[in-house]
């Protein structure tokens, strides 16, 4: 089984969901647009930004075929509802014949807005294990 991480990060949040999988997973995350090789699960993660996902991650979501990339495991960061993200990467995803067999969602709460004054990425105990168990409960999927 061949398994690729890609995300999109602002703040540092989603990258240390992304680099929690990749412990998991044994393979590199890495920031989109990174080259994507046929894989049979990608795990692809991004932030939400006013009721949005990021304009990187649907604009590399766009770029994905179904001929490359056979299943997707979401995960996804915010400071409020975890829906229109969830929602908008999910739907180009199903677009492009893609099945995705998994939502992880971190309501971050604004941690990691610059704006504010703090930096993301520094995650939980209990953060942590969640997204593991997440990355293996995705890997046993397949």
């Amino acid at each position: 089984m061949t398994v690729a991480i890609r995300y999109q990060t602002r703040n540092g949040n989603t990258k240390a969901f992304a680099e929690q999988i990749s412990a998991v997973a044994g393979v590199p995350a890495e920031q989109v647009p990174a080259d994507l090789e046929p894989v049979d699960l990608l795990f692809m993660g991004g932030g939400t930004y006013f009721m949005r996902p990021d304009k990187a991650a649907s604009s590399f979501m766009e770029t994905l075929d179904s001929n490359k990339v056979k299943k997707i495991a979401l995960f996804t960061t915010s400071g409020g509802p975890e829906t229109p993200t969830d929602k908008a990467l999910t739907k180009i995803a199903e677009s492009k014949g893609i099945q995705v067999i998994g939502h992880f969602h971190q309501l971050m709460g604004g941690k990691g807005m610059k704006l504010l004054g703090s930096s993301g990425g520094n995650l939980k105990p209990a953060q942590i294990d969640e997204v593991k168990q997440f990355a293996t409960e995705m890997l046993a999927k397949q």
